[in-house]
């Protein structure tokens, strides 16, 4: 009974979790909404289906309780058939920031029944600014104030910063609605549950700083911050050719673009002495490309660690056979 319980969750999650994706901001599409309705009325009778299921106990009553609510959500919010456009795209938004949290519950109740469904990414234009500005301030300071070892010191501090703040939200779940509440606006729904990107960025500063050359350091940061939200704009926006994980080739062509663009432009500007000899282009590349293919198969662990490490090695590795790193 708990094994069809399980499948019949996954199928459900599953389908919500694509619907979601589609009425996403940057995907959405004004002649679709007639699919949408459909599709989220094929959700709501799954739902009454798993409600009326007979093999919950103590341990999923919790489950049912949060598929009742995200039954209680879509009944209360489908949007009205009769809007004009602007009102009716208002309101499937609106249904969609709030099945958000409630989807991401219906995650983590899974998991105690071996059912893994992927979270969602939606779009934060916030999160996408702040992920720039903070790659230009990081690379900034990198190479213009900080020297290899207060670098390592800059480093450390802000990661020791970043893990006392998870320890202290996993101990008290009043920390944790307060950090989030923060942070809410450059923060995606399961980071409320699961260690932050922020985290995970800061942990890949340390291994940076320990490992890499400023310049290389420079580069992953940089590539980060400039190629994940191209990625995350085009793919969600563009994306039509799927490859893995989510990812779409569009958007993994749009960070490798972007992010090779960036480090071009940094090298001519704080590297003067590499225009000319063909190293620019070929740093750049080192650095993007191998961020790039570690952001599309990235998947249990968290990009902001991966796609730094990996630029950086790229770009490290490129550096050193060319002599200039």
């Amino acid at each position: 009974m708990q094994h069809a319980l399980a499948l019949e969750g996954q199928h459900l999650a599953l389908d919500l979790y694509a619907l979601l994706r589609d009425i996403d901001p940057a995907a959405w599409k004004d002649d679709l909404v007639d699919a949408f309705r459909a599709r989220l009325d094929g959700i709501s009778k799954r739902l009454d289906a798993l409600l009326d299921f007979s093999g919950y106990d103590d341990h999923l009553n919790q489950l049912r309780e949060l598929l009742a609510e995200l039954a209680r959500i879509i009944d209360e919010g489908m949007p009205s058939a009769d809007l004009p456009t602007e009102a009716l795209r208002a309101e499937w938004d609106a249904l969609r920031r709030e099945m958000l949290p409630a989807y991401e519950a219906l995650v983590r109740s899974l998991k105690p029944l071996d059912v893994h469904v992927p979270s969602l990414r939606p779009t934060n234009y916030a999160r996408n600014v702040f992920h720039v500005a903070g790659g230009i301030i990081a690379l900034l300071m990198i190479e213009l104030v900080l020297t290899p070892t207060s670098m390592l010191v800059v480093a450390c501090l802000f990661a020791t910063s970043a893990w006392t703040m998870e320890i202290s939200r996993r101990v008290s779940p009043a920390v944790n609605a307060r950090l989030m509440a923060l942070f809410g606006r450059v923060a995606h729904p399961h980071e409320a549950h699961r260690v932050n990107s922020s985290t995970w960025y800061a942990t890949a500063l340390v291994i940076l700083a320990l490992t890499s050359s400023p310049t290389a350091c420079a580069l992953a940061v940089l590539v980060l911050g400039v190629g994940d939200p191209a990625a995350a704009l085009i793919g969600r926006r563009f994306g039509r050719t799927k490859l893995i994980n989510g990812r779409s080739l569009e958007g993994t062509l749009a960070f490798v673009v972007a992010a090779g663009l960036a480090s071009a432009a940094m090298l001519s500007v704080f590297h003067p002495a590499l225009i000319g000899t063909g190293s620019i282009a070929a740093l750049a590349a080192g650095a993007a490309v191998p961020a790039a293919l570690t952001e599309l198969f990235s998947r249990r662990v968290d990009d902001n660690l991966s796609i730094p490490l990996a630029a950086a090695a790229g770009a490290g590795l490129v550096g050193l056979l060319l002599g200039v790193l």
